[in-house]
């Protein structure tokens, strides 16, 4: 027997632990042949570990496998011997490549540290019924006195979700005002090749280093040791964040050496779609997230890109500001539509209910992302319907080189918040819409 979750445990964003065999707090006649725990979402056994931590404070880690049955499902066996209270020690890599542990106990025939010998009612090998869950962590039978199963992850790292952050923007950057030079006719010319080779170079060390400190991150144990490392490109979201990492370098190589802007491009928009694959996107209703963050990013790329072109522009031919300011202005409005509708189906997949905005670190986040947003699209009416209309005037290209400056200025800003979205967890279901009913495994 098995455990298959309704429709709302596929809307948990990290790997959450449903079931154990043993259960927490249950009590054994022998210590169990192995350990089995049940989760949300599948979990890669190569980049997972349970220990058992036995009475005596002695500890064994546990040799782990895939039920070959059910990706959810992890088995530890070697478990060894063992007696009185002992606590599992697990740790998981969730989908969005995000590091979840947690621990739990049970009793194995009579605990000296309680003060009567618990009943003894459980079979070898197998755990005492466990009511319906009230938590997202493994429901505790009703012991007097004994701990319940937790749960934790690690805090939020500053320099990996900084160096995303600036990493990914610099490199959309580089690659919208790419997007608006080759496409720019006669004007071509004008491309600040310095300036675009010089985002890129950034983002791509950047990405490098987010890379580095996104291993460092999950590693069990901070290093990035050889067995982890193998383990790590043996999964799906170790190559995924490979590939990305390659195509960024192959994008630095195409505009700085081979010096072919249209392969840089092309390497450029790959970079940014696979981008899109990875994070939050992943474990939540990827189907429809990672569309969705794709034509997020590439929309934010060409916004942001266009900005920063026009800026250029302006420095440069005032007449030919004049042309490109109405062609990136009625571009940018088909992508600021598409920010938005994408950026609305990420906040309803991604949070449960609209006070989410206001109550969870997450919610909070996107909440600033929006009124940043909201903002922009105040500086783009300005510029479309205020500057453009008289953009022949004299002073009228100056005032438009400012007020975009400043629109970079907010969208650098809410480019940071992004990469911390996709560090902090979203919001946790409520307690009770975490139901899980039996069935049976194929």
């Amino acid at each position: 027997m098995s455990l298959t979750p309704v429709p709302a445990i596929a809307r948990l964003l990290h790997a959450t632990l449903l079931r154990s065999t043993p259960a927490a707090n249950s009590h054994l006649a022998k210590p169990p042949e192995t350990v089995r725990l049940v989760f949300s979402e599948q979990v890669v056994p190569e980049l997972s570990q349970i220990t058992v931590v036995n009475s005596n404070g002695d500890s064994a880690r546990l040799k782990i496998a895939n039920d070959p049955h059910d990706v959810h499902v992890l088995i530890g066996s070697e478990v060894g011997t063992l007696s009185g209270r002992c606590k599992v020690v697990w740790r998981v890599l969730s989908a969005d490549g995000h590091p979840v542990g947690g621990n739990f106990t049970f009793i194995i025939g009579f605990d000296t540290a309680t003060a009567t010998p618990p009943p003894i009612t459980t079979p070898v090998g197998t755990s005492a019924k466990i009511p319906p869950l009230s938590n997202p962590a493994v429901a505790p039978l009703d012991t007097a006195n004994a701990p319940a199963a937790s749960s934790d992850e690690k805090p939020v790292p500053i320099f990996a979700s900084l160096f995303r952050g600036v990493g990914l923007g610099a490199f959309m950057t580089g690659i919208g005002i790419l997007f608006f030079g080759l496409s720019a006719g006669e004007r071509r010319i004008l491309i600040p090749g310095a300036l675009v080779t010089s985002l890129i170079a950034v983002g791509t060390l950047l990405l490098v280093a987010h890379s580095i400190a996104w291993l460092e991150h999950v590693s069990p144990t901070g290093h990035l040791t050889a067995d982890f490392m193998s383990s790590m490109l043996g999964s799906a979201m170790g190559r995924v964040e490979l590939v990305r990492v390659a195509l960024a370098v192959l994008t630095l190589w195409a505009i700085a050496l081979a010096r072919h802007r249209k392969i840089a491009l092309w390497l450029g928009v790959a970079c940014i779609v696979l981008s899109g694959a990875v994070g939050h996107p992943a474990a939540i209703h990827p189907y429809w997230a990672i569309p969705a963050k794709v034509v997020h990013l590439l929309s934010g790329s060409v916004w942001l890109g266009g900005l920063l072109w026009l800026v250029w522009v302006a420095r440069c031919d005032e007449a030919a500001c004049r042309i490109e300011a109405r062609r990136v202005s009625s571009v940018a409005l088909i992508a600021v539509i598409a920010i938005f509708l994408s950026g609305l189906l990420q906040t309803a997949l991604f949070l449960n209910t609209p006070s989410d905005l206001f109550r969870d670190d997450y919610g909070r986040l996107v909440l600033a992302k929006i009124v940043g947003l909201l903002i922009l699209v105040g500086f783009g009416a300005y510029n479309r319907y205020s500057l453009l209309p008289n953009v022949e005037s004299p002073g009228t290209t100056q005032r438009l080189a400012r007020s975009v400056k400043q629109e970079i200025a907010i969208v650098t800003i809410v480019i940071l918040i992004g990469g911390f979205l996709a560090y902090v967890p979203t919001p946790p279901l409520p307690q009770s819409t975490l139901q899980i009913t039996p069935g049976t495994s194929p």
